[in-house]
């Protein structure tokens, strides 16, 4: 048991201060950034007719434009500075806190709808600099003191990072955080600003080292057509490799088209979820309903990893496997707006009856909002299996030189792009959505979503056609060079033993003969004495 604790617990002052940034960070999105829809909803309905339309372009646009920063700080991140990213990312997650300060306690226009988006920019600009850095960050203080690189058990260290971040999601359940949406903002500009100084001084005590592979593959994401100079065989040029590592990044193109449909269902989600679960008699807030979200997200993913470790499946088999996963969170994303459709349609008869069409929006439907937590449960599911199965799948197709890249950047592309069709979904939707959900349509929005993702499903099924396994489909490049190097090590493993076993040999062949030697001396010598 001792054992097993010291496998998954890994206590360094850099790690409490990160997960102590981290803390802040989540606290903030949950209770501010994660709920900002219904802000923007109370504050465009006294002055517009499509509340709701707005608001959800503004949360839309900005979760689509992230990865662009995500993909800059991850790409230059070690020609700037960590510190100078820290300082960039608080700075400007605060600069928009404060403009969202300034709105809601009207000093400035309460309903410019350009100053929203703004701030809204903002606010993405600093979660993508910000924990992205920091859980990097926290995997590498916790490696830190390996001489070799080679030696470092990454799964181990991973476990370690997962279990600090557990309770950096954990503790937000115990820290209470204002109704009022000023004293939010408020709060929200000193977290993150607090953040970001204990994210500067804690540096100071960091374990500095040598460059880790993450480190070394920063410039990869925009390089990644180079070749792999420690991979490719000597007689093969740079451009012939180059070109096959395109062909395999253009190989995944297909898997990620079905992945823009499922971006766009879970972006409707993140929107509307939340003002559903608003306009409804509370029980719990949303927030928790975000938070257990995103534990069964986490849930899952740990269940794929763990089912694909235990099996320890042939790469004949795995490429199934893993479509399968992948086929899994699609339908989950089918099932997940079927039954948001069904919960509208039960909303807007309720609010029908009570004649609560054109009332105003504090008065809430009479209706549990308990009912939404089966929606969050599937969105967390579907994440988790999806994303899971996409990432593993990305290392499974493309080379070695790309793989660190592809959860990251890479398979977030697809998704970003789901946001901002989202936002244009709504947008040529105008006519369904009202000054509030009441007056809107959104069972018929809903509906919609759910033929698109039953036509992503159908889609899906095609693209799996186009995966074989790489054995059968020809693609030779990375096989070739994991089965070369597989042979390599595996004849240099072979060598080694012999040479081992053959040293062994000659050692004890040695110390035999020497043994013998010494018994030979010492009979001659009794047999001297006994003849004088």
């Amino acid at each position: 048991m001792k054992g097993q604790v010291k496998y998954y617990v890994c206590f360094r002052k850099a790690a409490v201060s990160l997960a102590g940034v981290i803390l802040c960070y989540n606290v903030v999105n949950y209770n501010v950034v994660g709920v900002l829809a219904t802000y923007f909803t109370d504050a465009f309905h006294q002055d517009h007719h499509d509340a709701i339309h707005r608001s959800a372009v503004l949360v839309n646009v900005p979760m689509g434009l992230q990865v662009v920063v995500l993909a800059f700080t991850w790409a230059y991140s070690g020609s700037f500075g960590i510190r100078k990213i820290i300082i960039f990312s608080t700075a400007v997650y605060v600069l928009g806190l404060l403009m969202l300060y300034l709105s809601s306690s009207n000093r400035i226009p309460k309903t410019n709808f350009v100053l929203y988006l703004f701030a809204c920019v903002l606010i993405a600009a600093g979660k993508a600099g910000g924990p992205s850095i920091l859980k990097r960050d926290l995997l590498d203080q916790l490696i830190a003191g390996h001489e070799n690189i080679g030696q470092i058990d990454w799964k181990q260290a991973r476990c370690r990072r997962n279990v600090w971040l557990f309770l950096a999601g954990v503790l937000i359940v115990i820290i209470p955080f204002a109704e009022n949406w000023s004293t939010k903002f408020v709060n929200s500009m000193c977290l993150i600003g607090a953040a970001g100084f204990i994210s500067l001084v804690s540096r100071w005590f960091f374990h500095h080292r040598h460059p880790t592979r993450t480190e070394n593959n920063i410039k990869a994401h925009f390089n990644c057509f180079k070749k792999d100079r420690e991979t490719l065989p000597p007689d093969q040029p740079a451009e012939a490799q180059a070109q096959q590592e395109q062909l395999l990044l253009i190989r995944m193109i297909p898997m990620w088209s079905t992945f823009i449909v499922f971006g766009l269902v879970t972006s409707t989600a993140e929107t509307f979820f939340n003002l559903q679960d608003d306009s409804m008699e509370s029980h719990d807030t949303t927030s928790i309903f975000l938070l257990a979200k995103d534990a069964l997200k986490v849930a899952a993913d740990f269940l794929c990893g763990w089912f694909l470790e235990l099996r320890r499946l042939p790469r004949s088999e795995k490429n199934f496997v893993l479509k399968m996963i992948i086929c899994l969170g699609m339908v989950f994303s089918v099932i997940c707006p079927s039954l948001a459709w069904q919960v509208e349609i039960q909303r807007l008869k309720k609010a029908d009856e009570m004649r609560l069409v054109g009332k105003p929006k504090d008065q809430k439907v009479p209706m549990s909002d308990l009912c939404m937590a089966p929606l969050f449960g599937l969105w967390g599911v579907m994440e988790g299996l999806s994303m899971r199965g996409l990432d593993e799948f990305f290392t499974y197709h493309v080379s070695k030189s790309m793989e660190d890249c592809g959860s990251e950047i890479y398979n977030e592309i697809p998704i970003a792009i789901g946001n901002l069709l989202s936002a244009v979904c709504v947008s040529t939707c105008k006519r369904w959505f009202g000054d509030t959900l009441n007056q809107s349509r959104l069972d018929k929005y809903w509906q919609m979503i759910t033929v698109l993702a039953w036509i992503n499903l159908c889609w899906f099924f095609f693209v799996t056609t186009f995966y074989t396994t790489k054995a059968e489909d020809g693609v030779e490049l990375q096989e070739s060079q994991e089965e070369s190097e597989v042979e390599i090590e595996s004849q240099v493993e072979i060598e080694l033993e012999e040479s081992e076993v053959k040293i062994e040999l000659q050692e004890s062949e040695v110390e035999i003969i020497r043994e013998n030697y010494v018994k030979l001396q010492r009979l001659k010598n009794i047999i001297n004495i006994i003849i004088f």
